[in-house]
Parts: structure tokens; C-alpha cells; sequence
């Protein structure tokens, strides 16, 4: 398997006309579910309203917006190989003989923009600033992060023509749980701050745990282009961090 680096942005609608309205009817639930939700990890650091409020509606529109632009950052070039028939014919018999061909065949690798690249940059926007302001949860912070990436690699599968599957439920709940315990048993005093730490916590550990770790696998089942984030809006690292924040919310409050 050879590896070609590039950057190339690509530009297209993953879905048909009937699932695009959809995809539009579920953007009118998804904004103000979102808004909120980020807008009180936002809150949870020190921003002062409007300002999280008006910061979460603005990063959610642009994640909508930037969905159908996808970054290819790398290039494979992997070799399968192909079951395949050869006929001989001897004294007017032919004979079926099973023979195995090659292929050579390119896997794009990129990530969407609205799907994985904005909520990656929010999430280290925030572990920057609980670091400046809450240094002693950085050490709870990686270590949820990591927990919930070996563990949500546990349930992942990779699904030919499909990609990567991963129980929609489970991710936002392990980030939840996971980081709960880990600010409650090293950073006690600072618990109210879980939900940020969830945030991360859902979207970084599911994006290494899902998606990094399973991506040679991707590419062993050699499609035209492997997208990390390709759902866009409805992506599971988009939606693990926010629900990973009402989780871990609803877990503070208990």
C-alpha cells in the first residue's frame, strides 16, 4: 500500500433529493438543540452572555453550511486482489479454472469541514481555555479522552460500502460517564465544569477511537473516498460532543 500526501478540497451533497430534505428538516431541530447545548460549555468557562449564545448559533450555521466541503489530506494507493475465471479449451472441452487478478485501486482520505474539522477546532478552543483557567483538569481531560476512544473502538465496526459503524447512543453516554468520573476522582472541586470536559471528551475520543483507529481498516476495503465527518451535520463526532454535554449536565445535576 503506497501513501501519496495531498490536500484537495472536494465539494459535493452526500445526499439524494428526498434525504436532502430531510437533512434540511432535522437542521431545524438540530440548530437550537445545539446552539443551546454549546452555548453552555461556553458558559461553564467564564463567556458572559450573549456572547455563548451567539458564539454557539454562530459555529452551528457554518458546520451546516460547511458540511458539503470535504479536505482530501491523503491519498492510498492499495493493491486487491480480485477472484476471476479463466476458459481453456482441450480436445472441444472448456474447462472453468478459478484465477485470482490484481487491482490497483485509490482511497482518497478527507475530512468534512462542518463534520469533524470545526468540531475538532471548538474542541481544542475549549481544552485551552479550561487549561488556562482550570489547569488540574487537563490530566482528567486526556485521560477521558482516552478511555472513550479505546472503548468506543471496542464497539465500532467497519462495514463494507457503509464505513464505520458505531451504536449512535453509546459514544455520547461513555464521554459522559467517563468524564464525570474522572473530574469527580482527580479535580473534584471543579465538577461543574464536566459538561466542557464531556464536550472534548465526545468529540475527540470519538473521532481517535472511531475513525483514526479503524482507518486502516477503511482503507483494507479500498473505497473511492474514506470521509471522516462525511455525514456532515448528522455525523456521529458532531453529535457525540453535544450530547455528550446534556449527559454530563443531567449527571452534574444529580
Amino acid at each position: 500500500m503506497g501513501l501519496v500526501r495531498t490536500v484537495r478540497v472536494l465539494i459535493y451533497w452526500p445526499f439524494t433529493r428526498t434525504r436532502g430534505i430531510m437533512y434540511v428538516l432535522l437542521s431545524a431541530i438540530t440548530i437550537p438543540v445545539y446552539m443551546f447545548n454549546l452555548a453552555t460549555a461556553l458558559s461553564l468557562i467564564g463567556l458572559q452572555q450573549p456572547y455563548p449564545m451567539v458564539i454557539g448559533l454562530l459555529i452551528t450555521v457554518v458546520s451546516l453550511a460547511m458540511s458539503a466541503i470535504h479536505v482530501v489530506v491523503y491519498e492510498t494507493k492499495t493493491t486487491v486482489y480480485v477472484p476471476s475465471f479463466t476458459y481453456l479449451t482441450f480436445f472441444g472441452m472448456t474447462f472453468k479454472i478459478p484465477t485470482i487478478s490484481t487491482q490497483s485501486r485509490r482511497t482518497m482520505i478527507s475530512l468534512n469541514v462542518g463534520g469533524a474539522l470545526i468540531p475538532v477546532a471548538v474542541s481544542m478552543a475549549l481544552a485551552y481555555m479550561l487549561y488556562v483557567n482550570y489547569p488540574r483538569l487537563i490530566i482528567p481531560m486526556v485521560a477521558s479522552v482516552a478511555l472513550t476512544a479505546v472503548m468506543v473502538n471496542r464497539v465500532s465496526r467497519v462495514v463494507p460500502a457503509i464505513g464505520i459503524v458505531t451504536p449512535a447512543i453509546v459514544p455520547p453516554i461513555l464521554a459522559a460517564f467517563i468524564s464525570y468520573m474522572t473530574v469527580a476522582f482527580t479535580a473534584n472541586p471543579y465538577i461543574f465544569v464536566t459538561p466542557v470536559v464531556a464536550y472534548i471528551t465526545g468529540v475527540l475520543g470519538t473521532l481517535i477511537g472511531a475513525d483514526l483507529l479503524n482507518l486502516r481498516k477503511v482503507i483494507g476495503i479500498a473505497p473511492v473516498i474514506a470521509d471522516i465527518g462525511g455525514a456532515g451535520t448528522f455525523d456521529g463526532i458532531f453529535f457525540t460532543g453535544i450530547l455528550a454535554v446534556f449527559y454530563a449536565s443531567l449527571v452534574s445535576t444529580l
